[in-house]
């Protein structure tokens, strides 16, 4: 049977796929950039947007990078990296301390609690659907506030347990990475989205590299810094407190920045309710085209770090 080709793809989209059909998104929903006849208006953050397909990504390649939009998600980021990495300088010395352990069981205990953070976010896979539901903007805020409060507990921690139980707590609200990486990507097109992921790559990095500064410098005060805050009986009662303090404020100046100016990317409807056609559920998501592998991928790559 001869087949004659479609520069324009139309004819594949009718029977379900091209070129252009976007890996995770209901086909009937998509709207070609290309198409001289679409005429869809649609409304993202309250504002009438021409040739914004479901889920709020602009279509139009002109269409100008919001840097203000995109700098405050990269501020956002730092504030996971930093209560994360910030308490690895002194959590063994927190541990011997807290726990009255040897040195043989201060590695143990050390690897756990630094890692029940990691193991209870992976099971946050909910915040993804809450995002549909309920709006990126509210999930966001929602999560780098829980963060704030649990890493600033953390340093005040007594016992063994309640440094466990305040470090899955902080597992708990770490969902922004979800929600902010998909805001990234409602606030771009494709010719901007490779110059905002680079800019919101390099932000996370610094996050990486001021926790443990943070933690490095500002534990245990009565010893680094004795002729000064030092004095503070407080901060002798609570030696790892200081550095929990400071990357919780850290996290709770990004938290009242992004409530402020961040704008939502979730699509609305003209009434002002929440777009819900053509959400995929999760099962349906792994079996998307390419995204089994992208998963495998993203696992492998930090086992190599």
């Amino acid at each position: 049977m001869s087949h004659t080709a479609d520069p324009t793809g139309r004819g594949d989209r009718a029977a379900g796929a091209s070129e252009a059909t976007p890996l995770l998104g209901a086909a009937e929903a998509y709207i070609d950039p290309c198409d001289d006849a679409t005429e869809s208006t649609l409304t993202v953050n309250g504002d009438a947007t021409d040739g914004a397909p479901a889920g709020g990504h602009l279509q139009d390649e002109d269409t100008p990078l919001p840097v203000f939009q995109i700098v405050l998600l990269c501020l956002a980021c730092l504030a996971e990296p930093i209560a994360y990495f910030s308490i690895f300088p002194f959590v063994p010395q927190m541990i011997e301390r807290t726990g009255g352990l040897t040195e043989d069981e201060v590695g143990y205990w050390a690897g756990a609690i630094e890692s029940l953070f990691s193991v209870v976010q992976m099971l946050m896979i909910s915040y993804g659907r809450m995002c549909d539901y309920i709006g990126r903007k509210p999930v966001l805020i929602f999560s780098l506030a829980g963060v704030a409060v649990s890493s600033t507990l953390f340093g005040l921690s007594s016992s063994l347990w309640q440094m466990c139980l305040l470090r899955m707590l902080a597992g708990v609200f770490s969902g922004s990475s979800v929600t902010l990486r998909t805001m990234v990507s409602e606030n771009c097109t494709k010719k901007t989205q490779a110059r905002a992921f680079s800019w919101y790559m390099f932000a996370r990095q610094i996050g990486i590299l001021i926790g443990p500064l943070c933690g490095g410098t500002l534990a245990n005060p009565a010893e680094q810094f004795p002729n000064t805050i030092g004095k503070i009986q407080f901060f002798k009662d609570f030696p790892y407190a200081l550095p929990t303090f400071t990357s919780g404020a850290i996290c709770l100046v990004l938290t009242l920045v992004n409530a402020v100016f961040l704008k939502e990317t979730l699509q609305r409807n003209a009434d002002g309710s929440i777009k819900r056609e053509g959400l995929l559920s999760t099962w349906e998501v792994l079996k998307s085209p390419g995204v089994p592998m992208v998963l495998v991928l993203n696992a492998h790559l930090p086992c190599l770090g």
